[in-house]
C-alpha cells in the first residue's frame, strides 16, 4: 500500500506543539533588525561550562522543610532527616537520592525574591528579570540571550536549536519570546508526557522532504522580487523552516528522545524526570543545544502539603525532583569529557535548581499548607565549574530572617538576577553586557541593576566557583 504525503510527515498541529509560542511571539519587526552591543563593565566570564541544565521548580519549594531544614510544630513524623554532613540535614524520606550526590551539590540559602505570586514568580524566573508590561513584548528569555550569545560558537554539524525547553507549556506565563531579538533564537518547547518530540523522517519520507523543500526554495528565489522591501517579515519564517529541516533529516534527532523502559522508571515517569533524561540525552548528542529549561509544574501546596492521601504534596514532588536531578549527575559525571582529559560531562555541564520564591517559615497554616514567601529561598548549583558541597549564606532559626548573605554583598541577598549572572559567566557570556538598539530605546542590559522591589548587584555568585 502506497504511503500518502499525509502519512510520512508531522501534523502541522504536532509541529506547533513542538515548536512552542517562542516563534509566535517574537518582536517581528524589530526582532530583524541588527542588534547593537556594548559592553557595560569588567566583567571577567569564567567559561567553565559548554551546557546548562536549569530545573524551574514552578509553584515554589519549601525551603525550611528541604534544602533549609527547620524543625517546627508542623514537621511530618515521617522525614526521617538525616545528618548528611556537618553542616547538611536533609529529609531522606523526601531526599533518598540527593542525599547520595550532595557532594556535588552547593546550595544558596540567602536568596530573596521581588515577586510573591505565580505568573510574576514564573515570568521572573524565565526572564531573569521582574515583569513591566509595558516592556514584556520586547524582552527575551534567558535562552534566547544565550541562543544569541551562542550564534558564533555553532558548528556546520549543529542541527539542534541552542536552547530547548521542557513543558514550559505548563508555566503559568508559557514558553517566553525571543523579543527584540531575532526568532531563529525560539525556544523549542518540547511535552514528553503528550509524546511530542522525536519526529524524524527516513526513506521515502526524507526524499519527499528533500524535494518539497527544493521547490520551497525555488518558489522562494522566484518570489524574491515581489518582497522587495517587505522582505525582513519573511526572515524568520525561512530562518523556521531551514531549522525545521535540518533537524528532521539528522539521525540524532531520534536517538536523543531514545528512552529505555529502565531509564524511564529510573529518571521517573513525570514532568522532571523525562526532562532530565532527554537533557543528558541532548548534552551526550552534542549537536547544537546548549541551553535546556525543564519546568517541573504543581509545587504549590497551600494546603496539604504533607498529607499523602493528597494528589499533589511535597512527597511526591521532592521524590520527583530528587530522582530527576540526581541520575541527571550521576550519568553525566560517568561520561568523559570528549574534549578535556580527565574531566567528565557533567564537569561541562552547569546543573540549576530554580524557583519563584519560598515558603511561610513556623508551623504549617490552618489548612496544613505554607503559602508564598519571599524573604528567604535557595537555589542549587552543581557541575560546570562549581566547587559542591558547600552551603551559601545562612537563615536564622525559623527560616524567616537572612543572618548571613554567604558573598562579600553583606548587606544584598542574591537573587535571581545573580542565579543567571552565574549561568551566563559559567558558559563564558559576559553577563554585564547590554543591547541598545531596542525598540523602546531602553538598553537591554544583561543583568538589570533595577529591581522591581530594590535594587540588585549585577554580579555572578563567585562563591560557588572558589
Amino acid at each position: 500500500m502506497r504511503n500518502r504525503i499525509s502519512d510520512l510527515f508531522p501534523t502541522r498541529r504536532e509541529l506547533l506543539r513542538l515548536g512552542g509560542y517562542g516563534l509566535l511571539g517574537s518582536f517581528a519587526e524589530q526582532a530583524l533588525v541588527p542588534v547593537q552591543a556594548q559592553a557595560a563593565g569588567n566583567a571577567n566570564p569564567r567559561g567553565t561550562a559548554r551546557f546548562c541544565v536549569l530545573i524551574e521548580l514552578a509553584g515554589a519549594i519549601s525551603h525550611l522543610d528541604t534544602f533549609d531544614f527547620k524543625e517546627s510544630a508542623g514537621t511530618p513524623k515521617d522525614l526521617d532527616v538525616r545528618k548528611v554532613r556537618n553542616d547538611l540535614y536533609l529529609s531522606h524520606r523526601l531526599f533518598p537520592e540527593l542525599s547520595k550526590e550532595m557532594d556535588k551539590v552547593s546550595i544558596i540559602r540567602s536568596m530573596k525574591s521581588h515577586e510573591v505570586v505565580h505568573f510574576r514568580g514564573q515570568y521572573y524566573t524565565q526572564a531573569g528579570r521582574p515583569l513591566n508590561p509595558a516592556l514584556a513584548p520586547e524582552i527575551p528569555s534567558i535562552g534566547a540571550v544565550i541562543s544569541y550569545e551562542l550564534e558564533k560558537q555553532r558548528r556546520e554539524k549543529d542541527s539542534f536549536p541552542t536552547y530547548i525547553g521542557c513543558n514550559l507549556d505548563t508555566s503559568g506565563c508559557g514558553a517566553l519570546s525571543t523579543g527584540f531579538l531575532h526568532p531563529k533564537h525560539s525556544v523549542l518547547d518540547i511535552n514528553l508526557k503528550s509524546g511530542g518530540g522525536a519526529v524524524s523522517v527516513e526513506g521515502e519520507a526524507a526524499q519527499v522532504l528533500e524535494e518539497r523543500y527544493r521547490l520551497l526554495q525555488e518558489l522562494d528565489k522566484a518570489m524574491a522580487v515581489s518582497r522587495t522591501g517587505r522582505d525582513r517579515a519573511f526572515g524568520s519564517f525561512r530562518d523556521f523552516q531551514s531549522s525545521a529541516h535540518a533537524v528532521l533529516g539528522d539521525s540524532r534527532w531520534p536517538k536523543a528522545f531514545a528512552m529505555t523502559k529502565e531509564e524511564r522508571e529510573r529518571y521517573g515517569e513525570n514532568e522532571v524526570g523525562l526532562g532530565c533524561l532527554l537533557a543528558r540525552n541532548l548534552i551526550q548528542a552534542d549537536a547544537g543545544t546548549r541551553y535546556i529549561h525543564i519546568t517541573h509544574p504543581d509545587w504549590d501546596h497551600h494546603k496539604n502539603i504533607f498529607e499523602h492521601s493528597s494528589r499533589s504534596n511535597h512527597y511526591i514532588r521532592c521524590n520527583e525532583f530528587d530522582r530527576g536531578m540526581a541520575n541527571l549527575m550521576r550519568d553525566l559525571a560517568a561520561v568523559p569529557s570528549p574534549r578535556e582529559k580527565g574531566k567528565t560531562l557533567l564537569d561541562e555541564t552547569l546543573v540549576v535548581m530554580a524557583t519563584e520564591f519560598g515558603r511561610t517559615p513556623g508551623p504549617l497554616n490552618g489548612v496544613k499548607g505554607r503559602h508564598h514567601y519571599n524573604g528567604a529561598y535557595l537555589s542549587l548549583f552543581a557541575g560546570g565549574g562549581v566547587k559542591g558541597g558547600r552551603i551559601i549564606g545562612a537563615t536564622d532559626k525559623d527560616g524567616s530572617q537572612i543572618t548571613d548573605t554567604g558573598w562579600k554583598y553583606k548587606r544584598m541577598q542574591p537573587k535571581t538576577e545573580n542565579v543567571y549572572a552565574t549561568v551566563y559567566s559559567a558558559l563564558g557570556i559576559d553577563w554585564k553586557k547590554q543591547l541598545t538598539n531596542t525598540p523602546s530605546k531602553r538598553a537591554y542590559r544583561y543583568v538589570d541593576i533595577v529591581g522591581a522591589t530594590d535594587m540588585v548587584m549585577d554580579d555572578e555568585i563567585a562563591d560557588l566557583f572558589v
